[in-house]
């Protein structure tokens, strides 16, 4: 357990380092609330801010609350293609809990699509974690435009911290 708090506190002085380092160079641009659940039971809160980072990269922070404790997972997408309507980023992340694991390493891929009104995404990561049965962690789903700074979410897909459970999100983002 000690060890599991000692890594965490170097990831989040590491993460607090970099993005306070990063000020100059970084904007938050959205903020997503999710509800996670399967059926009709609520699992998981979660909060992600997204930043742009010069070069029209992106980082993300993740987060979650799942009832029984709080996860936290950092992402950085590097750009790999980006038109006007639509963008791929390769992904790195790393989260305090993987299943069984107590530190999460993954690389990973996403897209999404940039109209006005409704838009698709995916995210896909691989966990390079030796001990895990399951190194997949994946989120897709649509969003909804519904005023000028801000879009509804409806997406599917698991949780990091628990790779096995499936989930429903319902989500707000707001557009700074």
């Amino acid at each position: 357990m000690t060890k599991k708090i000692m890594i965490l506190m170097i990831t989040a002085v590491m993460l607090m380092t970099i993005f306070s380092a990063a000020t100059t160079a970084a904007e938050l641009q959205s903020v997503n609330y999710l509800i996670s659940g399967d059926s009709m039971e609520i699992d998981t809160l979660q909060l992600e801010p997204k930043f742009s980072l010069n070069g029209g990269h992106q980082g993300k922070l993740n987060l979650a609350f799942d009832g029984d404790g709080f996860h936290i997972g950092a992402d950085v997408g590097l750009n790999m293609i980006a038109q006007q309507e639509f963008r791929m980023d390769l992904h790195l992340m790393v989260t305090d809990q993987v299943d069984t694991e107590s530190f999460g390493k993954g690389v990973g891929i996403s897209a999404t699509t940039l109209n006005s009104d409704l838009n698709f995404f995916w995210q896909t990561y691989y966990f390079v974690d030796d001990n895990l049965t399951d190194h997949s962690y994946y989120r897709g789903g649509a969003r909804y435009n519904i005023g000028p700074r801000s879009d509804f979410e409806l997406s599917i897909g698991n949780q990091y911290w628990d790779l096995s459970n499936r989930v429903i999100n319902f989500g707000l983002n707001f557009k700074m």
